[in-house]
């Protein structure tokens, strides 16, 4: 500072260019942050990246799924019952909620890890499928959605199977 206590031309030039490099450092570093943790400068909200929601929707869904595994053995059995009761007599009404479940029904993350089954040709897509939905729709977990596959009549597998696959069939040409 000059000796009458007023600042110099030069170092007001000096301090203005300091706060101005320190305000694109600071801007710098949050344009290199992901998405996701960058506020929007509008409304102050975060935002989130495609890819970031998708892990977030995927792990959702996998812990309902993990959810359903571990309920209480009375609930898991009375939701395979109502399963089991819906495949044997209303196969159409199961490859409805294969549909819903692939159009995204049940949520992002249930579409997510159904079209990656849909996305897999070489695995059994409508037992997967099928056993997916009896999860989301039911609540039945998989080793009783597997029983109840097995106590069905071969007539009344096939019409399952007939229908599940239309299902798939009707899905892959949305795509």
């Amino acid at each position: 500072m000059a000796k009458s206590g007023k600042k110099t031309g030069k170092q007001l030039d000096r301090e203005v260019n300091d706060i101005l490099a320190a305000k694109q450092k600071r801007e710098a570093r949050a344009s290199s942050l992901p998405n996701y943790q960058a506020n929007d400068p509008r409304t102050g909200l975060q935002r989130y990246d495609d890819q970031e929601y998708e892990r977030r929707e995927r792990r959702e869904a996998q812990q309902l799924l993990a959810e359903i595994e571990k309920a209480p053995l009375a609930d898991r059995k009375e939701a395979a019952a109502k399963f089991f009761e819906a495949v044997r007599d209303n196969p159409e009404l199961v490859a409805e909620r294969v549909g819903w479940l692939l159009d995204g029904s049940y949520g992002a993350g249930a579409k997510l890890l159904a079209r990656q089954i849909l996305g897999s040709p070489r695995m059994n897509r409508s037992a997967a499928l099928t056993q997916m939905t009896a999860a989301f729709e039911w609540q039945s977990p998989g080793a009783m959605t597997r029983a109840a596959w097995k106590k069905l009549t071969k007539g009344q597998q096939a019409a399952l199977e007939k229908a599940v696959q239309a299902s798939i069939k009707s899905a892959e040409s949305k795509e």
